[in-house]
C-alpha cells in the first residue's frame, strides 16, 4: 500500500495475517540485534576470542566450548525486558481473530510474554532447555542461576560428558524447528495478508 489509508483497509479486510518478525520488534525492548555496529557479534568480538563472532551460536563451536555461550547469555536471557507495541499489535490480531500465524525468528520469548499463542518460533527460543546427550527438556527457569553467573548448566539426569542443558534455540549447524515446515506448508496457500 502507498498511504495509510490503504494500509488500514487492507488490515481491516484481511482475515488469516501472517506476520514474520524478526530483530527489529525486539530492538525496542533493549535488546542488541545481531549484525548492527552496536549489536550481539560486535560486542562478542570485543569480548571473547572466538575464530569469527558467529561462533558464540554454532553448534559445532558449542559442542566443545559452551562457556563463552554462557558467559554472554546473561544479556539476552528472558525476564529483563518487556513485549514491544510490535508484539502488542500481533497479539491484538490474534485476539480479533485476524492472525493466521507469527512466524518469528526472535530468540528472546517476548512472544510469549505478550500472549501469542498463534506462533512459530523458527529460531526456538530461550523457554526450554535440553540436555545434549539424554534430550532432557527442563524450563528455562531451570538453569536461570547458572546462566546469569555465567555457569555451563549441566543435566543432573544423565552423567555423559555432554550433559549440557543447552537453549532450544537453533544455532548455526542445526536445522529449524520440526513445526516450521508443516506450519508453513498448511499457513501459505490460507494467508490473505502478509505483514
Amino acid at each position: 500500500p502507498s498511504t495509510l489509508d490503504q494500509a488500514v483497509a487492507l488490515l481491516g479486510n484481511a482475515r488469516r495475517i501472517m506476520v514474520v518478525s524478526g530483530a527489529g520488534i525486539s530492538v525496542a525492548a533493549g535488546i542488541p540485534d545481531f549484525r548492527s555496529q552496536h549489536g550481539v557479534y560486535q560486542m562478542v568480538e570485543e569480548k571473547f576470542d572466538l575464530p569469527d563472532p558467529q561462533s558464540l551460536f554454532d553448534i559445532d563451536y558449542f559442542v566443545h566450548n559452551p562457556l563463552p555461550f554462557f558467559t554472554f547469555a546473561k544479556n539476552l536471557y528472558p525476564g529483563k525486558y518487556s513485549p514491544t507495541l510490535s508484539h502488542k499489535f500481533i497479539r491484538a490480531l490474534e485476539d480479533k481473530g485476524s492472525l493466521l500465524r507469527n512466524y518469528t525468528q526472535n530468540i528472546d520469548t517476548l512472544e510469549k510474554e505478550a500472549g501469542i499463542h498463534r506462533k512459530v518460533t523458527c529460531h526456538g527460543s530461550f523457554e526450554t532447555a535440553s540436555c545434549l546427550a539424554c534430550r532432557r527438556t527442563v524450563p528455562c527457569e531451570h538453569i536461570r542461576a547458572d546462566v546469569m553467573q555465567g555457569n555451563v548448566p549441566r543435566c543432573s539426569a544423565c552423567d555423559h560428558w555432554l550433559n549440557v542443558l543447552k537453549p532450544d534455540i537453533v544455532f548455526f549447524g542445526e536445522a529449524l524447528g520440526e513445526g516450521f515446515e508443516a506450519h508453513i506448508r498448511a499457513d501459505l496457500p490460507e494467508c490473505d495478508l502478509l505483514l
